[in-house]
């Protein structure tokens, strides 16, 4: 009788341990392109950035950058990557008729 209830222990720890794992891998799977995307809409919509580089005597060189071409990029990839997410959930969750 010991050793079955050892056994269902070290089950119980098991399955705590992969359902730990999973929940993390999923936050992780749904967090990075949800942060992604945003980021990407943050940076589509802010179009270009200025950098003052100082030349002494309060006088200033005035850098444009433009950040809407890194802002598309992580837009398509975070969409991308919530779409691949929802896929796999979705075969993931789907029932085999037998």
């Amino acid at each position: 009788m010991e050793a079955t209830q050892g056994d269902a222990a070290t089950v119980s720890a098991e399955e705590a341990q992969r359902t730990i794992i999973r929940r993390w891998s999923w936050t992780v799977a749904v967090g990075l392109p949800l942060i992604a995307t945003i980021v990407g809409i943050a940076l589509t919509n802010t179009g270009t950035i200025e950098q003052w580089n100082s030349l002494g005597d309060d006088m200033y060189d005035i850098v444009m950058l433009a950040v809407w071409p890194a802002g598309l990029v992580l837009l398509s990839v975070g969409l991308l990557g919530l779409i691949a997410t929802a896929l796999t959930a979705a075969v993931l969750t789907t029932r085999r008729s037998s």
